[in-house]
């Protein structure tokens, strides 16, 4: 085994610096950045010239000399600890490196690692040896090897040698932490005697007769090995690779997704909007044909895998269907309002979140029928599921609180429900971060190492504003993509590890490559796949425009093909993984309905809806419509819009609303058509507009409730389209399993009929609202009591009140009121009534209160 020594420091660096002079003795000074650009290490051989990778750039901003090894002795949390404070620090200093010089004049030590890195990098790029000719390879990412240019030596001479001098340190692989691996540089020509440098701070001294070395490594990471050769005359040539050292895979992932890979190079897919699962394989050759399409319960959302069947979940109707290939089904009817979302088998049951319920059903096939064997409440809006190690089951509270992101950890054997926690950022948003609650959990992605779990979502950016603190949002400081990870063994978040990305609105769905190296995030309204070296914690990759809104991701078992479940396309959209290292192109896309169910209006309404990669909707790719109203729902926040002449807002649900059927538009009627949401787009989203300019500065139509904008633009009137189509309620799960009435609701439909409560003054007709147009730019609003100084304005103007919303479907958009002051029903018509002006509940006893709060939920 090689003798290892310690790297040198950068002040060592800098005291070994020297002046180089060319064969006439004049000084030939090279800066910092053509060290860097004409990829010399500094420190070494300034004739030997080399292609810094991702993780070496960030090594000698850290002041150490690539490819030298990370003094890591810890596993788990505290490795990542180890790693963080590292990471932490390369930042802000590569930020002071790069900012103007302004380290030079706040850090006296980070001034004397530029003086020292600058003197090295002077005595390291002679420009009588950096030529064009240098034949430089640049770094092609870190799963293929770090190529080291070939240099030959001022001192080179004709050589009669039948075989050219050239280094070959042989291809790039996969190693095991501990593991012993051989580095052969046997095919190589024309040397004499070899050295090598394995890439964690160790190597050979001196060179000898033999080209093969053995090392293994202690931590994972991804080692840069350089082999350099030299013949008989001295001259020398080298070249690298790259030995990716994990950990040992020992836990195969399986969480709920709208895609999964089946056994024997097959996968299905599920496509809501026709009703369908769709079935693909593919062959060693990597073509792909359609194995079956199979007919679903209404609007299937996600897909698993229970033995020889197919299970498909369908929220909108209460239902699972389970599915053989051969064309047998079989549908399991739950309870009105359970909404089942997520689903994974374990041990031959299967177990899928009741999103309506906060619950978990356990339900076998043993006699050939889906039986509920048991119902587990785990954690409220529950969504997504994951089998986690030591037979525990992982369950995503889907829209957070706003302290917390939550995920529920239910353990199989004790019964016992625990937490992980994902704590409130509480930093002051800048270009390229923002602070918030990550929300909208939905996949948990595990590790195959069985050591930590990603957790792709949205951070809402809920504690700034004009009135909160002086500190207006705009379009990249209101949402931004965000990964946490979680330790499986401890449960806490490794926090300093979270990821935020820069340009991306929500993140969707992410996997782990075979060995846990990489992990693959869909950017929804980005229209993007992220690839996240694990290893060395840096971004390594992206394909841009794979389809609107991509939903889900799977990966063949080899990690050959990434698929992307782009359904706004209509397409699985494959990719070979390799494809994050040149200009991606899909090798394949998959058709997931048989036929198109919606209109083309609605379709494209839909697609925009769901988009923030069109420069027209969003600016920088942040914000869509879908991410305050994801699925058409509310995202349970309360934003300070006083900077758009509003005020403290609670997002509104689009469900059953019909666009604008219901009459006047937000809490405060500043909206008479869904076309207006063009000014949102251009004023707030930071977009271009659907509308052409000449249209939008005609007239009034520039203002809201000015000249109406419908018929001006076809991508502007099909947004309008699709936000009209959204007309059902999502059903309550607070009936009776057929989806009437309990009696307790029953008991408070007559409290909230009757004349002395006077709910219905303002709730009446089948919509329960009275809201209307009293004349052109005029809606009824009502007083009742709940206006603040947080409240803001309409429109800039005065706000004289409110708005009547909708009662259906208020049990699921919690918090309450327009400013989201009241957390709970109960707190609407009792606290939030005082006076008797929003209603009179002051006479009811507690039993009654309790009957109306049911009634209320139930619709």
């Amino acid at each position: 085994m090689a003798r290892r020594r310690r790297p040198e420091s950068a002040a060592h660096l800098a005291h070994r610096a020297h002046v180089q002079r060319d064969d006439r003795g004049q000084e030939r000074l090279g800066g910092l950045g053509a060290c860097l650009r004409d990829g010399h290490r500094p420190g070494r051989n300034p004739r030997r010239r080399v292609s810094f990778g991702p993780g070496e750039y960030r090594q000698l901003l850290a002041g150490r000399r690539p490819g030298a090894r990370q003094d890591l002795h810890a596993r788990g949390p505290r490795r990542w600890h180890h790693r963080l404070q590292r990471q932490r620090h390369r930042r802000a200093l590569r930020d002071d490196l790069f900012d103007g010089g302004r380290a030079l004049r706040h850090s006296r030590p980070v001034t004397i690692l530029l003086v020292g890195l600058l003197c090295t990098c002077l005595g390291a790029c002679d420009d009588s040896n950096g030529g064009a000719d240098a034949d430089l390879v640049p770094d092609a990412g870190a799963d293929a090897a770090d190529t080291v240019s070939d240099t030959v030596s001022d001192t080179e001479s004709d050589t009669d040698s039948s075989a050219p001098l050239e280094a070959n340190a042989g291809a790039s692989r996969y190693a095991l932490v501990g593991e012993s691996v051989t580095l052969d540089g046997s095919a190589s020509t024309g040397a004499v005697s070899y050295q090598w440098h394995f890439g964690d701070g160790t190597g050979w001294d001196d060179p000898r007769e033999t080209p093969t070395a053995e090392i293994s490594f202690d931590e994972p990471g991804r080692y840069r090995a350089v082999l350099t050769v030299y013949d008989a005359y001295g001259r020398s040539r080298s070249d690298g690779v790259v030995i990716s050292v994990t950990e040992q895979p020992t836990f195969s992932p399986q969480a709920s997704s709208s895609i999964i890979t089946l056994p024997d190079n097959r996968l299905a897919i599920v496509s809501p909007d026709s009703d369908e699962l769709a079935v693909y394989g593919w062959s060693d050759a990597g073509e792909f044909e359609l194995v079956e399409r199979i007919a679903t319960c209404d609007e299937p959302r996600t897909v698993a895998q229970l033995g020889e069947r197919l299970v498909a979940t369908c929220p909108a109707v209460d239902k699972v269907g389970i599915y053989t290939l051969d064309g047998e089904a079989t549908t399991l009817s739950l309870d009105w309002g359970d909404r089942p979302f997520g689903a994974v088998a374990y041990d031959g049951e299967l177990y899928v979140t009741l999103q309506g319920t906060g619950g978990v059903a356990r339900i076998s096939l043993d006699s050939g029928v889906p039986v509920v064997e048991e119902r587990i409440h785990v954690i409220e809006d529950a969504r997504g599921i994951a089998v986690l190690p030591g037979k525990r089951l992982g369950v995503t509270r889907w829209r957070s609180s706003d302290d917390w992101g939550r995920v529920a950890i239910y353990d199989l054997d004790s019964g016992e429900t625990t937490g992980w926690w994902l704590e409130f950022d509480d930093q002051l948003a800048s270009d390229t971060e923002t602070g918030g609650v990550p929300s909208y959990l939905d996949p948990i992605a595990v590790s195959p190492t069985g050591d930590f779990a990603a957790l792709p979502s949205l951070q809402a950016n809920i504690a700034q504003g004009e009135y909160l603190n002086d500190e207006p949002l705009d379009h990249q400081s209101m949402v931004r993509a965000v990964v946490s990870f979680v330790d499986l063994e401890t449960g806490d978040e490794a926090r300093e590890r979270r990821k935020l990305f820069d340009d991306r609105g929500l993140a969707s769905a992410a996997v782990f490559s075979p060995r846990g190296d990489y992990l693959y995030v869909a950017m929804r309204g980005s229209r993007t796949i992220e690839r996240y070296d694990m290893l060395e914690e840096i971004d390594a990759g992206a394909i841009f425009d794979v389809g609107f809104a991509p939903q889900g991701l799977a990966l063949s078992p080899d990690g050959q093909y990434l698929f992307v479940d782009a359904y706004m396309s209509r397409e699985v959209v494959v990719y070979k993984t390799d494809a994050f290292d040149s200009l991606a192109e899909p090798h394949a896309r998959l058709q997931i309905p048989s036929s198109e169910p919606l209109s083309d209006e609605v379709l494209r309404g839909k697609q925009l809806f769901n988009d923030a990669f069109d420069p027209r909707l969003a600016k920088d790719s942040y914000i869509a419509c879908a991410h305050c109203h994801l699925d058409g729902e509310a995202d349970r926040r309360t934003w300070d819009f006083t900077d758009r002449g509003e005020g403290i807002r609670n997002t509104i649900s689009l469900l059953g609303r019909e666009g604008a059927a219901h009459g006047p538009m937000h809490w405060s009627g500043n909206f008479d058509e869904v076309h207006d949401f063009e000014n949102d787009i251009r004023l707030h989203f930071g977009g271009l507009g659907l509308l052409d300019e000449a249209d939008w500065t005609s007239g009034s139509t520039a203002e809201p409730l000015g000249d109406p904008k419908a018929g001006l633009s076809d991508d502007l009137d099909a947004l309008a389209a699709y936000v009209s189509s959204l007309s059902s309620y999502p059903r309550s799960p607070y009936r009776t399993p057929d989806g009437s009435l309990t009696d307790s609701a029953a008991r408070g439909k007559t409290i909230f009929e009757s004349a002395e409560t006077g709910c219905t003054d303002c709730h009446s007709g089948p919509r329960l609202t009275d809201s209307a147009w009293l004349s052109e730019g005029s809606p009824k609003l009502h007083d009742v009591g709940t206006l603040t100084d947080a409240s803001g304005n309409r429109l800039g103007g005065e706000l004289t009140g409110i708005d009547t919303p909708t009662l259906h479907g208020i049990w699921n958009s919690a918090p309450y009121l327009h400013d989201g002051s009241a957390a709970t029903l109960r707190n609407v018509v009792t606290t939030r009534s005082a006076g008797g002006v929003h209603g009179k509940t002051s006479h009811l006893s507690e039993a009654e209160i309790d009957d109306l709060v049911m009634y209320l939920k139930s619709l």
